[in-house]
């Protein structure tokens, strides 16, 4: 607890309570002259003294506004973040959330005005909407109300409120996202495209192309992290690949290279023989490349885009790796994946294979088990062989049992 005792003579203590900053960063502090016998009364005291501040808005922060609640969030704990997550929540704040409650007294907003704006965001309309009835997914909903919940709990841990209004809707009422599930290849098909790659063509932009392919699927690595990856990333000795940052999206006109989404992004990986070969020949490619144009990787950039940007090599687009590998796979009748796909098949196919699934949540970076669970696809020959288990059991049963009736 945030308090202390001060022991002023004769009996006489004063307590001091703090209650976090207010909008303008100032500290809250509460204190209160008693009378008491000992310590351990005025300890007492104390305890009752912060339940009875802390169960009511304190020091009329009651008044404050929700956008001024926003802009204090925003200082305080959103610059914190990644720009590109920085922008995102922003954004979707300055749209639905602030056009619903930008004037509103914090204290005055109530769980059923949150639960009205909740059904508001279910039923509007919106042209840019991907769903088939024009409306915004249930996993945007989740993540408006989610970012509303995020800045009401702040508002409680830095003592500006008593009490988080969405606490007053129930649990099971809160908006559920429905995450979209990536395909992933079963393993002929997996075999299959496996089959074509070999055969292509040792192209410089193949090569580059098919090292980002093998990285993906072997390690489960984003998308934004491979392609932030730099030469000195590789332990060309120990056969690994140290994550550490990643590309981030700020706007049409703007990516930056930082740190990857949590710690736990932060991470080494293991690769095989092959991988590390397609590296070496790769990066062979590159060195003419860069010494034919009279250009200097001066970041050390893996895959580097073809052209130029202000004069300046970049990190190959998002978009070039995931043109590739989607025009390959429609090209010979596959069916059709994303490079996220190739994360989702890392996890699966590790764990069908006898990987812990605490290996693979590390080898993903993620922070919790729940999420790699979600990243675990059923396939078709696993299911066949769990139910060939299951029928072999069932009849070794039937069998005994036959067994046991004949020995009578």
């Amino acid at each position: 607890m945030a308090g202390t005792v001060i022991n002023r003579g004769n009996n006489r203590w004063e307590l001091r309570i703090s209650l976090g900053y207010d909008a303008n960063g100032k500290q809250i502090r509460k204190s209160k002259r008693v009378t008491a016998t000992s310590m351990r009364a005025a300890k007492k005291a104390l305890d009752e003294f912060y339940l009875e501040i802390t169960t009511t808005p304190q020091g009329g922060d009651e008044h404050m506004l929700f956008q001024d609640l926003v802009a204090l969030w925003d200082k305080r704990h959103n610059a914190k973040k990644a720009i590109s997550t920085r922008n995102m929540q922003i954004d979707m704040l300055n749209g639905r959330i602030m056009d619903e409650f930008r004037d509103m007294r914090i204290s005055d907003i109530t769980g059923e005005q949150i639960r009205h704006f909740v059904e508001k965001l279910r039923v509007e309309k919106n042209p840019r909407a991907r769903t088939k009835d024009g409306r915004l997914s249930a996993t945007m909903v989740h993540k408006h109300f989610k970012l509303v919940n995020h800045v009401f709990n702040k508002a409680v841990d830095w003592k500006i409120l008593g009490k988080n209004p969405c606490r007053d809707i129930p649990r099971d009422e809160w908006p559920k996202p429905n995450y979209h599930h990536y395909p992933v290849w079963e393993e002929e098909d997996l075999q299959k495209f496996l089959r074509i790659v070999e055969e292509l063509p040792d192209y410089p932009y193949i090569l580059k192309h098919k090292a980002m392919f093998y990285l993906a699927l072997l390690t489960g690595a984003r998308k934004s992290e491979i392609i932030a990856l730099t030469w000195e990333d590789i332990d060309w000795k120990n056969n690994m690949v140290h994550i550490n940052k990643a590309q981030k999206y700020v706007n049409s006109r703007k990516v930056e290279i930082s740190a990857p989404k949590t710690a736990e992004s932060v991470r080494s990986v293991y690769v095989d023989e092959y991988v590390m070969d397609l590296l070496m020949l790769h990066r062979e490619n590159q060195l003419k490349y860069l010494k034919n144009k009279g250009y200097e990787n001066t970041h050390g950039y893996i895959f580097l885009a073809v052209r130029l940007r202000n004069e300046e090599l970049v990190p190959e687009a998002p978009n070039s790796f995931a043109g590739w590998l989607r025009g390959l796979a429609k090209k010979h009748g596959l069916p059709g994946i994303t490079v996220h796909s190739l994360r989702h098949m890392a996890a699966t196919y590790a764990l069908n294979h006898g990987a812990a699934l605490t290996t693979v949540q590390s080898m993903l970076g993620h922070t919790n088990i729940r999420t790699t669970s979600i990243y675990l696809h059923p396939l078709d020959k696993q299911k066949r062989e769990t139910a060939q288990i299951m029928s072999n059991h069932l009849q070794s049963l039937r069998e005994s049992k036959e067994g046991d009736e004949a020995k009578k």
